[in-house]
């Protein structure tokens, strides 16, 4: 014998049976493909002094099981619109290892911050601080997208990080550099070699003038050995007690240009 469903319990179950069919729907096949998605919005940031100055900003040196990693940011909107963001990996296994975009800048409509997507995106390699790169690997980027704006008096916020960290990145900037100089942050120390990084350090010319900022603000003059792309080599004195983290500012003889690559 069949038992009869009564009219009430088919009329919710007819229901119940479309909002299934609509959820899984949503969730697996009609949620809009991550490259068809808008550009991401903007930070919740104040209205006034919020673009950030041109110059050269460091990440903090950040350790991993093998050796550390560190970013650095290129921000030239005074003429030619450019930025490069680099990323330095020092490992056993990979060596030292070199990512950089590479691109231009656009402002935001809203006049507070810039957004820029790269063009261009390559690696490279070496064994040892002070040997010239090994181009790896270069491909097409466009399909990533930063947002960087002031969040400090030397300070920016890149979001998100090269490495998709959604909270971004804080980079800063020495606190005495101009956009005649070349900056470089010290990466370790030995007792007679300091090795240091920096995007720009292949303007550095013959008899360029090398001070070293530490964090406190405290500054000694100091002497440079050699430059070799983005890498370079301090001579390492007891009396300045020079630590990971603290800057190298350049000045060029006779140079007053603004900033470029």
């Amino acid at each position: 014998m069949t038992k009869k469903v009564p009219k009430i319990w088919k009329f919710f179950s007819k229901k119940f049976q479309y909002i299934v069919i609509i959820s899984l729907g949503y969730n697996c096949g009609f949620r809009p493909s991550p490259l068809q998605k808008d550009p991401i919005s903007g930070p919740q940031i104040p209205a006034f002094d919020s673009i950030p100055n041109s110059g050269e900003y460091f990440s903090e040196i950040k350790k991993i099981p093998t050796g550390f990693y560190i970013r650095q940011v290129y921000l030239n909107h005074s003429n030619k619109k450019e930025m490069l963001i680099s990323q330095l990996t020092v490992s056993g296994s990979k060596n030292w290892e070199e990512t950089r975009f590479e691109g231009k800048l656009n402002l935001d409509e809203s006049g507070k911050f810039f957004r820029f997507r790269p063009k261009l995106c390559r690696m490279f390699t070496s064994k040892n601080p002070g040997d010239r790169w090994t181009l790896t690997r270069a491909y097409e980027c466009d399909h990533f997208e930063f947002l960087i704006w002031k969040s400090g008096p030397e300070d920016i916020r890149l979001t998100p990080g090269p490495e998709g960290e959604e909270e971004g990145i804080l980079l800063k900037k020495s606190k005495s550099s101009s956009i005649s100089q070349i900056s470089a942050i010290i990466l370790k120390t030995d007792p007679s070699i300091t090795s240091i990084w920096g995007i720009r350090l292949s303007r550095v010319r013959k008899g360029a003038k090398a001070i070293l900022e530490k964090q406190d603000g405290r500054k000694t003059e100091l002497n440079s050995l050699k430059t070799v792309e983005t890498t370079g080599e301090i001579k390492t004195e007891k009396s300045n007690q020079a630590q990971p983290g603290d800057m190298i500012l350049y000045t060029n003889p006779g140079e007053a240009r603004p900033l470029a690559l």
